[in-house]
């Protein structure tokens, strides 16, 4: 006998989370010894659920776990699994959703636009180009459910736009309302953050708080923000985590007075918005119209022996040419020149000195954990807040509009579809 299709409704997490209960009922049956046994290897290989008849299998979960698990740096345990997994198993049932209705709109992800993204992950996260895929092999995923993340991820974005686009119409009144926001907002905070957003809309309060703490708990537990943000966090534009610099007139004004308080590189907890729910982390902060620091080059060395004439020598230093002459005599094989940084991503205690500091100048004596050495600034490159073109903001408007769209239209093609929970 088929068992009975159920219409995606309110009652749908309901389910997810019973099926998530039975699985652990099961398990601990199974595994009184094991506490932390991985879910690749407690749960059988069946169809967990079927979405408008397209197959979910245990394989699938694992896959999307193990995935997960690496990039947020997570464990995959119990914890886990009572936090991370229901919001992983309705993701996936989402991008199963938008992966169909790309198809059925006859819209295609080319192999370069994929492989450009891998790409773009490696570089961002350290890894040599082609080397992604060893990692995640090592690590029990296949690349596979990576690049189909990816596509969907790319075609969604391509579907709203093609679809609602043309549809949008952006007045001179609003591009002219953002201007004056803009100019009234010089000499006030700007913030560069991360942000996790979790939006109101169709969904009930209590269960948006429940899993924003969720999220924040794995954040504080020393799990990734941006890979945490990318999986859960609203947003059609994709960009998400990383939102870049926003001015303090531009944040949701019922969270302004928290995010002004937070220091720098600390993570708030859960904040209640107009519309939703926000983690945000502060990674800098400058005021408008200032013009800050945004890059450095430093050279770092460490001398060999503290006599008088080497400092004699060292006082004539001029730049970071003569000083990499110098280092080659009197400096240690751990000194060297540190390229180009970006100034926001340096460590509080290098910043406050590199601030300070003119260009061709040397440090003091500088101690930093067991490490004892002196800085040259070679370079530093200053930014001003530009204000931006009507095109630009024109865009931006447009961004915001498509990311309303595109949630209302998740959420009618989640009531229409069929979805069929079998565990």
């Amino acid at each position: 006998m088929r068992p009975i299709r159920k219409i995606f409704n309110k009652f749908f997490l309901l389910k997810i989370f019973f099926a998530i209960f039975i699985f652990s009922k099961i398990i601990l049956a199974n595994n009184m010894n094991e506490e932390n046994v991985s879910i690749l290897e407690r749960l059988p290989t069946s169809i967990f659920a079927t979405v408008n008849n397209e197959p979910i299998s245990i394989y699938d979960l694992i896959q999307r776990s193990n995935l997960f698990s690496v990039s947020a740096k997570l464990p995959i345990n119990k914890q886990f699994e009572t936090n991370i997994l229901p919001g992983l198993i309705s993701g996936y049932i989402d991008e199963i959703i938008q992966r169909q209705e790309i198809k059925n709109m006859g819209i295609t992800v080319s192999n370069e636009q994929i492989q450009s993204m891998v790409s773009a992950i490696e570089k961002d996260n350290g890894f040599k180009k082609g080397t992604l895929k060893n990692f995640l092999k090592e690590n029990k995923t296949d690349i596979d459910i990576l690049e189909k993340q990816i596509a969907t991820s790319v075609g969604w974005r391509q579907l709203v736009s093609n679809k609602f686009r043309n549809q949008i119409v952006i007045q001179d009144s609003e591009i002219e309302t953002i201007l004056k926001k803009i100019k009234s907002s010089i000499g006030k905070d700007e913030f560069l953050i991360e942000q996790i957003f979790l939006s109101f809309e169709n969904k009930k309060e209590n269960e948006i708080l429940n899993n924003i703490n969720n999220l924040y708990t794995q954040i504080i537990n020393g799990g990734d923000f941006v890979s945490i943000a990318k999986q859960f966090s609203d947003s059609f534009s994709g960009k998400v985590g990383k939102i870049g610099w926003i001015s303090e007139v531009d944040l949701d004004p019922k969270i302004v007075t928290k995010v002004k308080k937070l220091e720098i590189k600390k993570t708030s907890q859960p904040i209640k918005g107009e519309n939703g729910y926000f983690i945000i982390k502060v990674l800098d902060k400058k005021i408008i119209g200032e013009e800050i620091i945004d890059e450095v080059s430093l050279y770092k060395f460490e001398l060999i022996e503290k006599k008088e004439e080497i400092n004699l020598l060292l006082n004539k230093i001029k730049n970071c040419d003569e000083l990499d002459e110098f280092s080659n005599k009197y400096a240690t094989a751990t000194s060297g020149s540190l390229g180009t940084l970006k100034y926001n991503e340096l460590p509080n205690d290098l910043k406050s000195v590199v601030e300070k500091m003119n260009k061709n100048e040397i440090s003091d004596l500088l101690k930093i954990g067991s490490e004892e050495f002196h800085l040259m600034l070679c370079d530093v490159k200053k930014t001003k807040t530009i204000i931006p073109s009507k095109f630009k903001i024109t865009e931006i408007l447009m961004s915001k509009k498509l990311d309303i769209i595109s949630r209302q239209y998740m959420s009618e093609l989640r009531t229409k579809s069929v979805i069929d929970i079998r565990i």
